[in-house]
């Protein structure tokens, strides 16, 4: 479910190449021994009416665990749930009522451990299997309570390319997830193209200076993701570090590094 997630808000980013001046441009490739995408917390919790809800931050949404479809942040995209014992959770992740991905959360005998595991297709139709572990971190039963990302492994290979333009715009490709963003790099919101786009998610990318940008990510107009990526000194790696809004604590970092 939570790799899903990241599908439907567009948490990618990066672009095609133009002019060879700034020293964005390039192709960029993420090092994940160098990265920390741990220590991030979500909370399940179950309603008498037998329905759940999922939050993390700005992000919530309702369910039940009962075989039907259920929007998450946009009506396109829709989770399938159900419980087939008191230890497992699927989740079947569709867009547009066609299946993209499906996640098996598995919890410990001792109910303090969460292991999600997702398989699916990326658009470019290369497979992937996604494996995160959530440890509890305070009261709960069963998968109801607050968790918090301990270890995580994704076979994506998460290839990127960055180019900027004279008139101050950047684009920023995945061809991975074939996500495309043409953005001016003064603030101003665009929306980006990918076949899994959510409806009413905007960019926004400011240049702060010659080696680091600010960028946010609107839902409907409301911010959900803040970050920055700043280039290190010798402008052969950079760092992304993004957090969702009232969670600044638990920042994220991904380490790219300039493939020659």
């Amino acid at each position: 479910m939570k790799k899903f997630l990241l599908y439907a808000i567009g948490c990618a980013l990066l672009a095609p190449v133009a002019f060879a001046a700034s020293p964005w441009d390039g192709t960029w490739k993420l090092d994940r021994n160098k990265s920390h995408f741990t220590g991030a917390s979500y909370t399940f919790s179950k309603a008498a009416d037998g329905k759940w809800q999922f939050k993390n931050g700005p992000i919530t949404f309702e369910f039940a665990p009962d075989g039907k479809p259920y929007p998450v942040l946009d009506a396109d995209h829709t989770i399938i749930v159900t419980l087939p014992d008191e230890h497992t959770m699927k989740t079947v992740n569709q867009f547009k009522g066609k299946t993209t991905s499906t996640s098996v959360d598995t919890l410990s005998a001792d109910g303090n451990t969460l292991t999600d595991v997702t398989t699916g297709t990326h658009e470019d139709g290369s497979p992937y299997t996604s494996t995160q572990t959530d440890t509890r971190s305070g009261v709960g039963e069963g998968f109801a309570g607050t968790w918090t990302s301990t270890k995580q492994s994704d076979s994506t290979p998460s290839t990127f390319v960055i180019s900027t333009a004279a008139d101050g715009t950047a684009t920023f490709i995945d061809p991975t997830t074939q996500f495309s963003l043409t953005v001016k790099l003064d603030g101003t919101p665009a929306a980006a193209v990918a076949p899994q786009m959510t409806e009413g998610v905007t960019f926004s990318y400011a240049k702060t200076s010659a080696t680091r940008l600010d960028y946010s990510i609107m839902l409907k107009g409301n911010k959900v993701v803040a970050g920055y990526m700043e280039l290190a000194k010798n402008s052969k790696s950079y760092q992304d570090v993004s957090w969702l809004v009232g969670k600044e604590s638990e920042k994220t970092t991904a380490v790219y590094s300039s493939v020659e």
